[in-house]
């Protein structure tokens, strides 16, 4: 090989090397996130992985904002219920009073806290299972 075709080859070499180095490989490799993902954030141009790091973020962030409205709404209902218990608690111990002075009234309050105790089990106490 003589000196002037080695150094076409050597500068052709160095040239696209420097040409891919300006290019981003990570656009050139397909990134397709699981269907549900895409559907959830509104994707539907062609991903590529140079969008991986933004689409990831991106779903991060939607499962924490939904994960805390879900405990919230959670925690509404919870508060709900042992407001809606306590209510009704108290009303059978009015009741339990009141029965004894009714015939049969010991045994219909038996069977109505028998059957409020089915309905409404006790709230499940924060830190318990």
């Amino acid at each position: 090989m003589n000196t002037k075709t080695i150094g076409i080859v050597g500068g052709t070499l160095v040239g696209l090397m420097l040409l891919l180095q300006a290019c981003n490989l990570k656009s050139f490799v397909k990134f397709d996130p699981p269907k549900g993902v895409k559907e959830t954030l509104d994707i539907t141009e062609k991903t590529t992985y140079d969008d991986a790091d933004k689409v990831v973020a991106d779903w991060n962030s939607y499962v924490q904002i939904n994960t805390d409205a879900l405990r919230t709404a959670v925690a509404h209902s919870e508060e709900s219920y042992a407001v809606l218990h306590q209510l009704t608690s108290t009303a059978l111990e009015t009741a339990g009073g009141v029965s004894g002075g009714i015939p049969y009234g010991g045994m219909i309050f038996g069977l109505l806290t028998g059957v409020t105790g089915l309905l409404l089990p006790s709230p499940i106490k924060k830190g318990k299972s």
